[in-house]
């Protein structure tokens, strides 16, 4: 009996895997845009914050510069009125030395003392002691401090810082042939006239 032939099975094909998609075009588009749209405008906004920040120095600068040359004037202008104050005194100093009416010269100077920023008043004679002061402590000594040392070197009327900070003005005081002695004046001016917004705030804080 002839043996049946089983015919091979078809053989199976391989299972066919999903093809990966990737993002679309429109979709990297998409991405592309609203990523700008959040770049941009950050970029901007911090370019601009450092040109605020930019110009914010500047004009600070610019304010304590004009503040400074402000105060600069004032001060030199101080300097000048301090200085003529000394000169016109001195002159009635002369007359009342002359006249050696002592009682009189303490008169001016009591008055002239009351004047905002005045320290004190002193005329020293020539040989170097004060014969009359505002501040009494002075009278019958040296004056004090290294002006004292300056005194004879002093032929005109001068204006300088103490150590203090205060405007010490200086003025001999001549008589007919011959240098009767000094006048002092020592004057506090206002420092510090205009100061910018910020510092004041500073100050505050």
């Amino acid at each position: 009996m002839d043996q049946e032939i089983t015919p091979p099975e078809p053989a199976t094909p391989a299972t066919e895997q999903p093809a990966k998609k990737g993002m679309s075009a429109q979709t990297i588009v998409i991405i592309i845009i609203l990523a700008l749209m959040i770049i941009i405008p950050l970029v901007i906004f911090l370019w601009k914050q450092a040109e605020i920040k930019s110009l914010k120095q500047s004009q600070q600068a610019r304010i304590s510069e004009i503040t400074t040359q402000a105060n600069n004037t004032i001060m030199e202008n101080n300097r000048k009125n301090i200085e003529t104050v000394t000169r016109v005194f001195t002159w009635a100093v002369r007359s009342e030395m002359l006249r050696q009416n002592l009682e009189q010269i303490n008169t001016y100077m009591a008055d002239l003392v009351k004047m905002e920023g005045m320290h004190h008043i002193s005329v020293i004679n020539a040989d170097g002691i004060v014969v009359s002061s505002t501040n009494k402590k002075y009278e019958g000594v040296v004056y004090p401090g290294p002006v004292a040392k300056e005194l004879s070197g002093i032929t005109e009327a001068i204006t300088k810082s103490d150590e203090n900070g205060d405007m010490v003005s200086i003025c001999p005081v001549m008589g007919l042939d011959n240098r009767m002695g000094t006048l002092i004046i020592t004057y506090q001016p206002k420092a510090n006239v205009f100061v910018p917004k910020e510092a004041v705030s500073e100050e505050k804080k």
